[in-house]
């Protein structure tokens, strides 16, 4: 090795990692500053679990000041995630503390044994980081090598222990979680999703081959052929939503309009008042001439207001600036009238239909789903083979269940192969990554590089330090969203299954191109002047400078942790969409519903790759570079206080996408992958060493690893057959033990004269069946009764629009000219505002009301005009960030008391819940934001009129066109809070 080479190595050490670390550092201080200062400025933004989810599921506020978070974050417990955002937050949560405990014992193990084994007792031409690795070590000091291998034997027990520790627990949180009341009383914890039905089954004969589950069937749903009954369905709902933004930009319009006339007549008045000031008393007739022209003045100036409230207008078609040109309400309204009669003929017809192969099972008894979902139930090959349980009808992916079983077997295998063959084009790019951290060898290389070597270290520095995971981060960034296409494409049948396939697939990805050709290529590129020299000993010479590359993972695994946990911290990215959101997508109540109410969640099948990709690159190094181990542990540390934050304050994941923990397993048979990888390098460089007269010199540590690394796999396949029946499933141990308690309970002091207990028998599971029964939600299809609310909801309607009548007469009117008018680009004439500015507001035989209406009355079957308690403006004061919410909707469904059985359930599925949503989903309603003017509510007549649901509930527009909500969208339930 020449001098020349070895300084490039000192570069390399001091510029690439150094620069890393301390702007990494910078940032990390800004970040963390700026947090602690806008958390208690912005909740919305930092807090939103404090306030805005229904006060049951709701945290405690962040504590004041800027650094109590802090000690108020290290002490929470992390099971207090459960109940809020379920058991794969909280598993995510352990398992970034699990690999807090990993590397923290590593680091203290390896700092103190093998730093002065690489770098103490001799003389060495290594500086910097490269002194602190196994590459630092004489070959006339080969025998130090044996503390490498006695290290690498007790960290791989100690971590084989705690993985099987970690195992356990993480097998019996499931379990728990799974049982408990809050999980078992939802209806998907007893429903099982079957695939490749034959298609002459019906819901008797399948309800007939399922008879043995213990417990019973509850409901069948067989998927069946709906023919273009999705297809318009969405187009209904696209014009519903066309609508809906037609509407409030209209009413946006005449509410700008309104304001300008507001203008001209406050100029108008107060040019009258000067000039009756200025001109003398005793001219009696001047003053009349002088009204007369400032009235037509006015006239003038309302009508060029108004003249600019244009209908809503688009074009037909696909192609942009071509069509015929529309009114985009009357369009609208028209569309959807025809699209709900052709569904409406659609949906009489889906009875009919074959079955598509697939069915939805829902049984009375929880063990009884899961007994299902494990029998062999058919006799024909693949039929009714692949069963899913704990489906919830939100999960359900209804475009990937209609395919047969030899068809979803070959989507897996295309798919798959597509994932391989994406991996070996995508090697291209990534290698050159790795050629970008050690550009500083070949530049002395090759001479069109040259130039590198002449510029400032700061700038090579920031070149090998900070371009190449700038490079790899863009390059991932695209993939997650390539790789989810691809498991969409493999028919798997629910969300969070495809999010656990993105894992696998992401992780694979991560470990092949962000560590193994960025190791091979930058291993290389060390080795090319030795190569170069001597080709035989290309294997010798990349086995021994592979230590080499673990400079470019130390930079990686300082970015990871201290910039991912800042940026997680600031939320830069949903801190500025919070300010532009409003000019974004804040022009309807329901955009503006979303910014206000719709809190962020977390994607496991994207993050959790990226953490699993740096512990594996943490275990593969930690022996051969242990600086390694330390900087792990800040990041992870790093790490799980950002998430567990978020994850406490600000994130809520959707109850139907979660998996029970499902992500936990696969991140911990990762590991393994980390502790292979260092194993497979260790028995190399073991194979490879030799001494000063060139022989080798640790044979016998190479065959001691190689046992080790046979060991790692046993352990492994062990823990694999050990945990797995008992990880998706629930063991019958687990789910008939309150039914045990029920049956001795009803049979105590009873003689059992030799008679085993069936727990399963009729007359014990009849009493659990029953009370299932008789929590369905109350029927509301009495004709009398839909009469007597259609009649009070009219009543309401009425009265609503007479208040508004009575005080902003005129305001109507108008705008009674602008949608009446004409078609397109209808204007009110000057006759209609002429008529307008001369008439006056109908008595009416009721004094009028006040428009602070009670909220409390809110409820999602009404459309009766709300009124807000305050004049117009915003519901959030600013600063807190706190806002005003609507009071819970009264109850739709008889809750259910207690039990002590844990299969009885108040969240039964509704008869619609398992067909496709375009057989039974209503047409959505029209959300039109409240003005204090009252235009609202006769745009929501307008609407009903017409046969178009529509309401104004919950929803406010101010002066300057800001709409503002207090609630969800009034066709859906509201419970005081939001919450998926």
């Amino acid at each position: 090795m020449s001098l020349s080479q070895d300084s490039l190595s000192k570069g390399n050490d001091r510029k690439a990692f150094v620069t890393a670390l301390v702007t990494n550092s910078a940032a990390l201080v800004i970040q963390v500053a700026a947090f602690s200062w806008l958390k208690g400025r912005l909740q919305r933004v930092y807090a939103p679990r404090s306030f805005l989810p229904p006060p049951e599921k709701r945290s405690e506020a962040i504590p004041p000041g800027p650094w109590k978070w802090f000690p108020a974050l290290l002490t929470s417990p992390s099971t207090d995630i459960i109940p809020r955002n379920g058991l794969d937050a909280y598993l995510f949560i352990r398992f970034l503390r699990l690999l807090m405990m990993i590397f923290g014992v590593f680091t203290l193990f390896t700092w103190p044994v093998l730093l002065p084994v690489d770098a103490v007792g001799f003389e060495s031409n290594r500086d910097g980081l490269s002194k602190l690795s196994w590459g630092n070590v004489p070959v006339t000091q080969q025998t130090r090598y044996a503390a490498h291998l006695v290290l690498a034997y007790l960290l791989t027990f100690f971590v084989l222990w705690l993985i099987r520790r970690e195992l356990d627990h993480f097998v019996k949180s499931r379990h728990q979680f799974l049982i408990s009341h809050s999980h078992a009383k939802l209806a998907q914890s007893k429903t099982v999703l079957i695939t490749s039905v034959p298609h002459d089954m019906d819901e008797k004969q399948l309800g007939t081959l399922l008879s043995f589950v213990p417990g019973g069937i509850a409901k069948i749903w067989i998927y069946r052929d709906n023919g273009d009954l999705p297809d318009l369905h969405e187009q209904r709902l696209e014009a519903c939503q066309k609508l809906e933004k037609a509407e409030c930009k209209l009413l946006r319009d005449a509410l700008k309009a309104k304001r300008a006339e507001d203008k001209i007549r406050k100029a108008a008045e107060k040019k009258a008042k000067k000039a009756r000031s200025t001109e003398p008393v005793d001219r009696s007739e001047a003053p009349l001439g002088n009204t007369s022209a400032i009235s037509t003045d006015v006239e003038k100036g309302v009508e060029n207001a108004f003249a600019k409230v244009v209908r809503p207008t688009h074009r037909l078609g696909k192609i942009p600036f071509f069509g015929q040109k529309v009114d985009t309400i009357t369009w609208c309204k028209e569309e959807i009238a025809r699209l709900s009669h052709l569904i409406d003929e659609r949906r009489a017809q889906v009875g009919e239909r074959k079955s598509q192969g697939s069915a939805f099972v829902q049984c009375n008894l929880q063990i009884g789903a899961h007994i299902l979902s494990q029998v062999v139930t058919y006799h024909e090959p693949l039929a009714m083979y692949e069963k899913w349980t704990d489906v919830a009808p939100e999960d359900v992916v209804w475009s990937n269940i209609d395919d047969g079983a030899y068809e979803t077997r070959a989507r897996y295998v295309i798919s798959w192969a597509a994932t391989i063959g994406l991996i070996v084009l995508w090697s291209f790019p990534v290698a050159f990554v790795g050629l970008l951290s050690n550009v500083d060898s070949l530049c002395s290389e090759v001479h069109w590089l040259a130039w590198v070597c002449r510029l400032p270290s700061v700038v090579q520095g920031i070149i090998q330090g900070v371009l190449p995971p700038l490079f790899l981060a863009i390059l991932f960034l695209i993939l997650p969203m390539i790789l989810r296409g691809l498991a969409w494409y493999q028919c798997i049948p629910r969300y969070s299954l495809i999010s656990l396939s993105v894992y696998k697939r992401y992780f694979l990805f991560l470990i092949i191109h962000g560590f193994l050709i960025v190791t091979l290529s930058s291993g290389l590129t060390a080795a090319i002047p030795q190569i170069l020299q001597n080709p035989g000993s290309i294997v010798e010479s990349l086995a021994q400078r592979m230590p080499d590359a673990s400079i470019f993972f130390l930079t990686y695994v300082t970015v990871t942790g201290m910039a991912g946990a800042a940026a997680a911290l600031l939320q830069l990215v949903p801190l500025v969409l919070y300010f532009v959101h409003r000019w974004l997508v804040g022009d309807t109540p329901r955009s503006a519903y979303g910014k206000t109410f719709v809190m962020p969640k977390a994607d496991f099948g994207t993050i959790l790759p990226r953490i699993s990709l740096v512990a594996a690159i943490g275990l593969a190094y930690s022996i051969i570079s242990p600086v390694i181990n330390g900087l792990a542990l800040l990041s992870f540390f790093l790490l799980w206080l950002a998430w567990k934050f978020l994850f406490t304050w600000v994130f809520d994941q959707p109850d139907a996408q979660e998996t029970g923990g499902l992500y936990f397993p696969l991140a911990i048979s990762n590991l393994f992958v980390g502790l292979y990888i260092e194993q497979i390098c260790l028995a190399g460089l073991f194979f490879l060493a030799t001494d000063e007269h060139g022989n080798r010199s640790s044979l016998p540590q190479g065959i001691l690893t190689v046992v080790l690394l046979a060991i790692t796999f046993a352990a492994q396949i062990l823990l694999r057959k050990s945990y797995g029946p008992i990880t998706e499933h629930l063991p019958v141990s687990v789910m008939n033990k309150k039914l045990a308690e029920r049956y001795e309970r009803k049979h105590k002091g009873e003689e059992s004269k030799g008679v085993l207990p069936d727990l399963f028998r009729r007359d014990n599971v009849r009493s659990v069946v029953r009370r299932r029964l008789k929590i369905r939600p109350k029927s509301v299809e009495d004709p009398e009764k839909l009469k007597k609310e259609q009649f009070e909801r009219e009543q309401e309607l009425s009265k609503g629009k007479q208040v508004a009548a009575q005080h902003n007469f005129g305001d109507l009117q108008l705008l009674d000219a602008v949608l009446r008018a004409g078609f397109v680009d209808s204007r009110p004439t000057s006759s209609a505002i002429a008529q307008y500015m001369t008439m006056e507001p109908p008595h009416s035989p009721t004094s009028p009301t006040t428009s602070q209406d009670n909220e409390t009355t809110m409820s999602h079957t009404s459309a009766a005009p709300l009124r807000r308690r305050e004049s117009a403006g915003s519901t959030k004061s600013k600063g807190s960030g706190k806002m005003r919410f609507a009071p819970p909707a009264p109850a739709l469904r008889v809750e259910q008391p207690d039990d002590d059985d844990g299969d009885s359930s108040d969240d039964d599925n509704e008869d619609h819940a398992f067909d496709h949503p375009s057989t039974y989903v209503d047409a959505p309603w029209i959300w039109i934001p409240k003005d204090d003017l009252g235009l609202s509510t006769y745009l929501v007549t307008e609407l009903i009129e017409s046969g178009v649901q529509a309401s104004d509930i919950g929803a406010f527009i101010d002066k300057k066109g800001n709409v503002e909500v207090v609630r969800n969208p009034p066709d859906e339930e509201w419970s005081g809070g939001h919450d998926h």
